[in-house]
């Protein structure tokens, strides 16, 4: 019996999938665990592997299909076996190397065979993307496009109802005859200017950091840390890394290692908000920013409190690699506890940074800059400060509890030897 080839589940709440790219072509031979296809999710570009070893048939789905998860979208054939396809006959052998795409099941997204069925207007939408649309009141033609060829997704729907404002200034200007876009603000003034589609990773962060930015009460705490004792450990670790083979240890490994162990000092700020209840975590669970192209995600260091700074080190470096390879399932950015954000290595000075929902933390590290400050005995000296901004959830850390933490963090830090005690 030939095996199904179906559009898998690589993220906890994905309904549907868009095909990124074959690797695999009609008629060719695979091998069990063969990079078969890549799946674009909200979040990242998954590779997925052939379930079977022999002949790839009846593929379904081309390059930019959104499908649903859970559909088959091709067959392989052992070799030798007859070549039939699985919904007809038993005698009915494959005559056309490119054979008509199995029908989809009622609750099909949108595959190669209902795409047509999606423009209007001039307008290409998902029929989810305007019901949702026109029961929000919102104008498709005020939508900027994410899927494939730009076609409006729900997603895209639900980033335009985020911007309440901008859309109702857009109504008004509707009844005049006339967009108020950036785009025809730059028509209008005779602008030079391009357009880029947006990504769904671009769409789904801004639809996440715009209801986490509307619907969190932040607030900031701000403190000065010196580093001098921490830069002075490092090299010396990386001096005897040095002789061996291992990664050597970066400022950010080591400020992993005392967000954790700051957590560890005062566990009632490890928790997040779930609307009856507050959750508790019992370990520190350390989401580290990491840039990708088209966007960023937060692969998470589990456990950080009871690691050594070398297995933060390297498990890090691989997380990062995967992140920007695209192949880190979903389960290794999700489950934070804590978020670390460090844009010192670009001479940022200091900012704030947008909390990552459902954690209630997050912690926006500045460059460390040589300067004067004062002395036990009030005398200057010259020391290595940098800037840390911690943004909180009110509804989880108050104020207190929140210094609490940044004092311990800061402790921590201007002794590092102490980090390492567990």
């Amino acid at each position: 019996m030939p095996t199904e080839v179906i559009l898998p589940k690589v993220d906890m709440d994905m309904a549907s999938g868009t095909i990124a790219d074959w690797h695999k072509t009609e008629g060719e031979a695979v091998e069990a665990g063969d990079a078969l296809f890549d799946i674009e999710t909200d979040k990242a570009t998954m590779e997925v592997e052939s379930p079977a070893s022999g002949i790839l048939h009846f593929v379904s789905a081309k390059q930019g299909d959104e499908i649903p998860i859970g559909q088959v979208i091709a067959w392989i054939f052992s070799e030798g076996e007859d070549v039939v396809a699985p919904n007809g006959s038993a005698n009915a052998q494959l005559k056309d190397p490119a054979p008509e795409p199995l029908s989809s099941p009622p609750n099909a997204v949108e595959t190669a065979r209902t795409e047509d069925k999606t423009v209007s207007n001039g307008t290409r939408a998902t029929p989810l993307a305007r019901r949702l649309a026109k029961s929000l009141g919102i104008a498709l033609s005020d939508v900027v496009g994410s899927g494939p060829r730009g076609r409006i997704t729900r997603l895209d729907i639900k980033t335009a109802s985020q911007a309440a404002p901008a859309v109702t200034s857009n109504a008004g200007a509707h009844a005049a005859g006339r967009k108020t876009g950036a785009e025809q603000i730059a028509k209008d003034l005779g602008l030079s200017y391009t357009t880029v589609p947006v990504s769904k990773m671009r769409s789904v962060i801004a639809t996440r950091l715009t209801e986490a930015k509307n619907t969190v009460p932040h607030f900031y705490l701000n403190a000065d840390v010196e580093i001098d004792a921490l830069l002075t450990m490092r090299a010396q670790m990386n001096a005897v890394l040095s002789e061996t083979d291992a990664k050597k240890i970066s400022v950010n490994d080591l400020l992993i290692k005392a967000c954790a162990a700051a957590l560890k000092a005062v566990p009632e700020a490890n928790a997040s908000w779930d609307g009856e209840r507050i959750v508790k975590y019992g370990e520190a669970h350390i989401s580290v920013a990491v840039s990708i192209e088209g966007g960023l995600v937060t692969p998470v260091v589990r456990s950080a409190q009871n690691k050594d700074i070398q297995t933060i080190s390297a498990e890090i470096a691989d997380l990062a690699a995967r992140a920007k390879a695209g192949k880190l399932p979903s389960s290794a950015y999700q489950g934070g506890s804590f978020s670390l954000s460090n844009l010192g290595m670009f001479g940022v000075k200091s900012f704030n940074a947008i909390i990552n929902p459902p954690e209630s933390m997050i912690l926006a590290v500045g460059q460390g800059t040589r300067q004067f400050v004062p002395d036990t005995t009030g005398d200057p000296k010259v020391a290595t400060v940098m800037s840390v901004s911690l943004s909180c959830d009110h509804r989880v850390v108050d104020g207190a509890l929140g210094a609490m933490w940044l004092q311990k963090f800061k402790a921590l830090v201007e002794n590092p030897a102490s980090m390492l005690l567990r």
